[in-house]
């Protein structure tokens, strides 16, 4: 099943470029690539680098603050595996989660505190998405380029991400015995339920906790965004800040909501069509959002 998931991606991804080609002459993005400039591409791989430094922070919070210590390097390593699987996996992030809890688990951390660790990665997440989703709409707006799709598909995830994040805190720490009863057809589901029972509920209603995760989630976002915002500047164009990072929030959406890895496809039609709204040419739009890809898998 996954192999045609990948598939599908694929086969978005070509019909993708070969768009953008039709629009614009194949040589100009070959004269596009080739103007691209070492020292600015060297800044973008520093600025993925530092992404799993603030996701490594994230998992390192709830784990301090009950009493045990998560070194650096360790919590690194754990970034790189949750990226790889994420986009590897279409699974909701399910199959991430799975693999740092274990992780987790291995170096003597009690399960309360693994459970509660996941709450806070997982709400934070969705609560850091609804603030630079809003400030992507506010800008878009401003600029007169907040097209309905856009806005109905980040309306909708807004709605789901409140509800996720709401859910998770609520549920923590409570006994679901009987709603994981009436999910026994859904295994994934139903585990996941079980595992919130588990969540020390005095460590995932710190509010402090939450925001102090929601802002390195929020970090994430921005280094991102600052990535792609560096390609464009390597291939000789100047664009605003603010409209890449709009742009670039909009293209995560779909690449989140996408049912293909890592949004593959979805994500660069998404990232090419709103940065070409936003100024930027479809050669640039299209070599920058693929040479994001390429830093980021």
């Amino acid at each position: 099943m996954y192999w045609l998931s990948w598939m599908l991606g694929a086969a978005i991804l070509v019909a993708v470029v070969l768009a953008a080609l039709h629009v614009a002459e194949g040589r100009e993005l070959f004269d596009v690539a080739g103007r691209a400039k070492p020292w600015w591409l060297v800044l973008a791989v520093c600025l993925q680098g530092a992404t799993y430094l603030a996701q490594g922070e994230v998992f390192r919070r709830v784990p301090r603050a009950a009493g045990y210590r998560l070194p650096l390097a360790a919590a690194y390593e754990l970034s790189l595996a949750k990226l790889f699987i994420d986009q590897a996996l279409p699974s909701a992030g399910i199959g991430s989660t799975v693999v740092v809890a274990k992780a987790l688990e291995r170096r003597a951390v009690p399960r309360a505190v693994v459970a509660a660790s996941m709450v806070i990665n997982i709400a934070s997440y969705h609560a850091a998405y609804v603030v630079c989703l809003g400030i992507a709409l506010a800008l878009a707006t401003a600029r007169g380029e907040a097209h309905v799709p856009v806005i109905v598909v980040s309306v909708l995830f807004v709605g789901f991400s409140l509800a996720v994040t709401t859910g998770l805190l609520f549920l923590s720490g409570r006994d679901v015995d009987r709603v994981a009863v009436t999910l026994r057809r859904f295994p994934a589901l139903r585990n996941a339920l079980v595992f919130l029972k588990d969540a020390d509920p005095h460590l995932t209603r710190r509010a402090l906790l939450l925001v102090e995760a929601a802002a390195w989630q929020t970090v994430i976002f921005l280094l991102d965004a600052a990535t792609m915002w560096v390609l464009i500047q390597s291939l000789g164009t100047t664009a605003s800040p603010g409209a890449v990072f709009a742009s670039f929030m909009f293209a995560s959406v779909f690449r989140t909501v996408g049912i293909v890895p890592g949004g593959i496809g979805t994500f660069e039609a998404t990232s090419v069509w709103t940065l070409k709204r936003l100024g930027v040419s479809v050669p640039v739009g299209l070599a920058a959002t693929l040479l994001f890809r390429g830093l980021s898998f």
